[in-house]
C-alpha cells in the first residue's frame, strides 16, 4: 500500500488531467481494442518529449506534451508505441529501465537536500549577523558532508546502473515501435517522430535512426 502511494512520486507520473483525458480517452480505448488487451492504466509523465517510459506491471506512460498536442491519429500511434513496452517480453527492458533510475534521482535528492539547507542557513547567518548563525551553518556542513560520504557509494552504484539500463534504449523503443507498426498505426508514428525532428533546434540523433528503423518496417 505503500509502495503505491509512494509511486507517483517515485515515477513523476500523475494522473492525465480534465483536457488530457479528453483527449486521451478514445485513442487509448482504440489503441488497447487494436491490442486485444484491456485494464491498463493510463498516466502521464511530465515531459516535453514524444515518449515515456513505462513505469511498471501494468501501468503505460505517455508524455505530457504528446498528451497536449498531438492531433488523434498521431497520439493513438504514441500510444501504441507506449502499449507496446508493456507487452509480452517487451515489458523487462522498459521495467529494467525504469527501476534503475528511481534509487538515481531518490539518491540525487538525497545529496541535494542537505546542502540546500547548508546554503539556506549560510544565507540566514549572513542577514543575522550572528556567530550562532555560522556555527549552526558550519554544522550543518559537517553533517551534508557525513550523508555525501555514506551515500556516495549506492549513488555510484545507482548511476551505473541507470547508464546501463540506457543502454536498452535503442533496442526497447525499436522493439515497441515494432509493435506499433503491427497494430497498423506505424505510418503515423513516423510522421510523429519526422515532425519531431523537424522541430528540433538540436539534430536528434535517437529520433532519426528510430525514422529510420520505422521506414524500414513500413517498406
Amino acid at each position: 500500500m505503500l509502495a503505491a502511494l509512494g509511486a507517483p512520486k517515485a515515477y513523476g507520473y500523475r494522473e492525465p488531467a480534465a483536457e488530457e483525458q479528453g483527449r486521451l480517452e478514445q485513442p487509448w480505448r482504440d489503441v488497447q481494442r487494436r491490442a486485444g488487451v484491456d485494464a491498463y492504466r493510463l498516466v502521464v509523465i511530465e515531459s516535453d518529449g514524444l515518449n515515456a517510459c513505462t513505469p511498471f506491471g501494468r501501468t503505460v506512460a505517455v508524455a505530457s506534451h504528446a498528451a497536449r498536442s498531438l492531433p488523434p491519429v498521431r497520439l493513438e500511434a504514441v500510444l501504441a508505441h507506449e502499449l507496446g513496452h508493456a507487452l509480452g517480453l517487451r515489458a523487462g527492458a522498459a521495467f529494467v529501465r525504469a527501476q534503475v533510475a528511481v534509487p538515481s534521482r531518490a539518491l540525487a535528492w538525497v545529496l541535494r537536500t542537505p546542502w540546500s539547507m547548508v546554503v539556506s542557513m549560510w544565507k540566514r547567518a549572513v542577514e543575522w549577523h550572528r556567530p550562532i548563525g555560522f556555527l549552526l551553518a558550519f554544522f550543518l556542513a559537517i553533517a551534508a558532508t557525513v550523508i555525501t560520504i555514506v551515500v556516495a557509494l549506492p549513488a555510484g552504484v545507482a548511476y551505473a546502473a541507470a547508464s546501463s539500463g540506457r543502454l536498452l534504449a535503442g533496442w526497447s523503443e525499436a522493439r515497441a515501435d515494432a509493435a506499433a507498426v503491427r497494430l497498423g498505426v506505424g505510418a503515423d508514428l513516423l510522421a510523429a517522430v519526422e515532425h519531431r525532428i523537424e522541430g528540433a533546434e538540436t539534430m536528434p540523433l535517437a529520433l532519426v535512426r528510430r525514422a529510420q528503423g520505422l521506414r524500414r518496417r513500413l517498406g
